[in-house]
């Protein structure tokens, strides 16, 4: 979703986004399976602009490099904290630590 898009029209893509799929979930028009990473990734991007912390939670280890890319490309762009990768690995890397020892 975010590859086309300049560096800045990232987060409020993102936050867009955040909106339709609540907004989708709350009207029960998509399933939870069908965008429930997409929406928890939107969630964490919103903690972290709003300097907040978000608990521990589990995502497919597809979507987990996809999501880090997007991270970094925030960061590198100063869009995010630098800060903002330490929380995507406590947030997100159990899962992901969870299959390799599988």
């Amino acid at each position: 979703m975010v590859d086309g898009l300049p560096d800045e029209g990232i987060l409020k893509a993102i936050e867009l986004e955040r909106q339709m799929l609540k907004d989708d979930l709350l009207y029960k028009r998509v399933s939870d399976e069908e965008v429930a990473s997409i929406f928890i990734f939107c969630e964490f991007i919103k903690t972290v602009v709003e300097e907040d912390a978000m608990i521990p939670t589990e995502l497919p280890t597809d979507q987990i490099a996809c999501f880090r890319k997007i991270v970094m490309r925030l960061i590198r762009a100063g869009e995010l904290p630098f800060t903002a990768r330490e929380q995507f690995d406590l947030t997100f890397s159990s899962s992901f630590l969870t299959a390799l020892a599988s």
